[in-house]
């Protein structure tokens, strides 16, 4: 059977220890295969920030252990958790922060600038992404040029490219 893509066990995130500590998450476990969707839901205080904030290798855990993708990133130091959200994550951000001067096709490329990619690759691929989510003909439009959804589908290429390399 294939790993799964993330695996948390125990994992606890413990603010202010001691006397007024807070158990934002307190021992959690959860896989999650490829191919699967899976919402985190709760009321507002239950740790789905913080939990959202450990599986995107933001923060780590006070406790247990985190694998994505067959690696342990629980006990990594910030700048091996960098090279993991540069290589492993991609974050679409509900203000899905688009660069307000770029064109479509500037934002999609941008983060493969970071990665070290040619530029006729990364035009090349920022095209590909842009028409899979059907932008074709908003590739030169600024984000103030299109409506949200579109802005999302910006973010979404963008996204989605990265994952190809």
């Amino acid at each position: 059977m294939e790993e799964a893509l993330i695996r948390v066990k125990d994992l606890c995130k413990i603010y202010n220890p001691g006397e007024n500590e807070v158990r934002a998450l307190d021992h959690v476990n959860l896989e999650i295969n490829r191919g699967e969707f899976v919402a985190i839901i709760g009321q507002s205080g239950s740790g789905k920030s913080t939990f959202m904030n450990m599986l995107g290798c933001l923060d780590v855990p006070t406790s247990g252990e985190y694998f994505l993708n067959g690696t342990d990133v629980s006990t990594m130091e910030d700048n091996e958790l960098s090279e993991v959200r540069n290589r492993e994550i991609g974050f679409i951000f509900q203000g899905f922060n688009l660069i307000s001067n770029l064109t479509a096709i500037e934002n999609v490329e941008l983060p493969l600038v970071y990665r070290g990619v040619d530029r006729k690759t990364r035009h090349r691929l920022a095209v590909e992404s842009l028409t899979m989510v059907g932008l074709e003909k908003r590739m030169d439009h600024r984000p103030n040029e299109m409506s949200g959804g579109q802005q999302q589908r910006v973010a979404i290429a963008g996204q989605s490219q990265l994952s190809r390399l």
